[in-house]
């Protein structure tokens, strides 16, 4: 195994875990409306609830941590040597799925919520957001399951490979 690309995987593994602690940090900071002596941080969605807000909010993080765990999952076993494991294939594809969850949950959420909270206070108006961020995480999460099935390939290449040898 080349020795540059487990140090890399090991190098990116803490830094997705100090972008982990940031973010985490962060959220938390302007979900609790935290002040650490002179900074202040705040988030702001428009054009809905500050209840759906939050919702939407904490469920974003919430999903978007869990793929960046399988992610880190997955460059430990790279950081270990394994490259084209099944393992690892499939803590990529993991990791694809929760990004895939997370876009949608991106674009559907914030309408189906503030429809709910419409219901429940008698308010009926309606405003679908067409995000185009949104639409590319989307789009580029569906790259990343064909990335995920080229590294299958690869698996399959080097099964053969240790065949002929």
């Amino acid at each position: 195994m080349d020795q540059g690309i487990a140090k890399a995987a090991a190098r990116l593994r803490w830094g997705v875990f100090a972008a982990i602690a940031v973010m985490v940090l962060l959220y938390l900071a302007a979900r609790f409306d935290l002040q650490v002596g002179r900074a202040h941080v705040e988030y702001r969605m428009h054009d809905v609830s500050p209840t759906v807000g939050r919702m939407v909010g904490d469920g974003t993080v919430l999903l978007l941590l869990v793929a960046l765990f399988r992610l880190t999952q997955m460059l430990r076993l790279i950081q270990m040597g394994e490259m084209f494991s099944v393992e690892v294939i499939g803590r990529f594809r993991s990791f694809a799925f929760w990004l895939l969850l997370l876009a949608l949950y991106g674009l559907v959420a914030p309408t189906l919520l503030a429809l709910a909270e419409g219901a429940a206070t008698g308010t009926h108006r309606l405003a679908f957001v067409l995000d185009f961020r949104q639409l590319l995480t989307l789009g580029i999460t569906v790259l990343l399951f064909l990335l995920a099935r080229l590294l299958e390939r690869a698996r399959e290449i080097e099964a053969e490979m240790r065949e002929i040898v």
